[in-house]
């Protein structure tokens, strides 16, 4: 089995739709994404102010994404990052294994563990936003974001083939990182560490992250575990395809859209 694995997409709907799009002509039928996907949002649904009437009635982004999905007969699955709506998604009700479905998208909980071409999947999202100070309460930033030890419980010790998180693990050094004020280096390296503790206790032969908009391939330091940083969307290092069966990973290219440059939600994280 291929599976196409997508980094931060931050509620592009084109680069969504087109990116699906080029999977099924691909011949891909299954498209994990590692958070900062957006989904859910508020701005979706603005003339709902009850919180009970959500379900069912987002459009906008979500909307958008559900019917590419549909048309694509791709299965969708996500884990969540920190630019995501974590109390909506808390409210997602849940089916057994811990996952949660709406609208064709299927939610994966932090902690939650699954089967994919006989492989073991871990899932753990969340992760600390470095630019929480310009966004607003419970509109684009919710306090829900940041791992707890609770969520690495929840994961297990367990050997797992495939890690899949937003966040990278702390002894894994990335150039070019922010230049941060030290309370939100200090965040940042908390969630880090608990990254961190997933790989060692759960051991991945491969793992996968998104967040800080760069693609990187490398081993995390005193493990076997081969670490692939995905790059954000509309660049070409956004999104790879893992082949279950070995274990080995190919860039994938979507042509349409696609560069190197910068772009200013490239400061996003």
């Amino acid at each position: 089995m291929k599976i196409l694995i997508a980094g931060d997409w931050h509620r592009d709907a084109h680069w969504a739709v087109e990116t699906i799009k080029a999977a099924r002509q691909q011949g891909l039928r299954h498209l994990i994404h590692l958070g900062d996907l957006g989904v859910f949002w508020p701005s979706d649904y603005p003339e709902l102010p009850s919180r009970t009437n959500r379900f069912g009635n987002a459009y906008g982004f979500t909307r958008s994404l559900s019917e590419a999905v549909r048309d694509a007969n791709i299965r969708f699955m996500f884990i969540d990052g920190n630019n995501d709506n974590h109390e909506f998604l808390a409210q997602l009700p849940r089916r057994r294994g811990g996952r949660a479905e709406m609208m064709g998208l299927t939610y994966l909980p932090r902690g939650t563990r699954f089967r994919l071409g006989r492989r073991r999947f871990g899932a753990l999202g969340g992760a600390y936003s470095v630019d929480r100070r310009q966004r607003r309460h419970h509109v684009d930033w919710w306090p829900e974001e940041e791992l707890t030890a609770d969520d690495v419980r929840r994961l297990g010790d367990g050997r797992l083939d495939v890690l899949l998180t937003h966040e990278v693990p702390s002894s894994v050094e990335l150039p070019g990182l922010l230049r941060l004020r030290p309370e939100t280096a200090a965040a940042v390296n908390r969630n880090r560490q608990l990254v961190q503790a997933a790989v060692e206790a759960t051991r991945p032969a491969q793992m996968f992250s998104g967040h800080w908009h760069q693609r990187l391939t490398v081993h995390v330091p005193g493990s076997e575990t081969l670490l692939q940083v995905l790059d954000m969307q509309r660049r070409l290092g956004n999104s790879v395809v893992l082949d279950t069966k070995t274990l080995s990973v190919e860039q994938f290219v979507q042509i349409p859209g696609q560069r190197n440059g910068r772009t200013q939600q490239e400061r996003q994280t």
